[in-house]
């Protein structure tokens, strides 16, 4: 009797546990608000824990990227194909078709702070056309900086594939630079409040959460997706 009774004394106390026990990642939750050139604004939410960066378009999207940072593996997952198109990292291969020179234009006026981090309005150009028009907090959301980084950085190959496929009197400095050559330096003033590159994209901070809690499922890609090598697709 007293055995049974110490057996249930553990089962409880291992159940109290289990039922206890956080299966949640801590992370640091973005929206933003996007808008191609011409096109209707879109939300985009970033999941960013130390192990992962998951891009969606809120709760219940389907269609989500979920960036590996241990192994700069990028997944590109649809819910409607029911697929998840796999993107290794890869080096820049190529080397710039011309000499690029680059200037940084800071503005002397003062701008409205975020979450305390001073907003300063930056120019970047290259060859003399302006790349990014940008407003940038340093010191805000550091974590998301170094996963922005590491992740513009490990498509820059295959940005770099895409280039040598447009013939060089249709060739963008800025595009080579703010993707290939130099994929970072947009981030290297600090979090990028506001920026539109030179294509006239737009994108701008609407709120963050460095508390929030970023479930396993979040952070998992879909099991019964087939799975397609991006390296399988160039070759169709």
């Amino acid at each position: 009797m007293v055995r049974r009774l110490l057996l249930l004394v553990i089962i409880f106390h291992l159940t109290t546990l289990a039922s206890c026990t956080d299966l949640s990642t801590p992370a640091t939750l973005v929206y933003l608000v996007e808008q191609e050139s011409g096109g209707e604004p879109y939300r985009t939410r970033l999941i960013v824990t130390a192990g992962f960066m998951r891009m969606d378009g809120g709760e219940n999207s389907k269609d989500f990227l979920l960036f590996d940072r241990t192994d700069n593996t990028v997944y590109s997952v649809s819910g409607a194909d029911r697929q998840v198109l796999v993107i290794p990292p890869r080096p820049v291969e190529i080397k710039p078709p011309v000499k690029f020179t680059h200037r940084v234009e800071a503005d002397r006026d003062s701008f409205p702070s975020v979450a305390g981090y001073k907003v300063v309005h930056y120019e970047l150009l290259t060859n003399g056309k302006r790349c990014y028009d940008l407003y940038a907090a340093e010191g805000l959301l550091s974590d998301v900086v170094s996963a922005l980084r590491q992740f513009r950085s490990t498509l820059a190959g295959e940005h770099a594939l895409t280039v040598t496929a447009i013939p060089v009197e249709l060739q963008s400095w800025c595009d080579m630079a703010n993707n290939v050559f130099y994929p970072t330096r947009h981030l290297e003033h600090g979090y990028p409040v506001r920026q539109v590159d030179m294509a006239g994209k737009k994108s701008e901070l609407v709120d963050f959460n460095t508390e929030y809690r970023a479930t396993a499922s979040v952070l998992r890609l879909p099991q019964d997706y087939k799975r397609i090598m991006i390296e399988d697709l160039r070759k169709k």
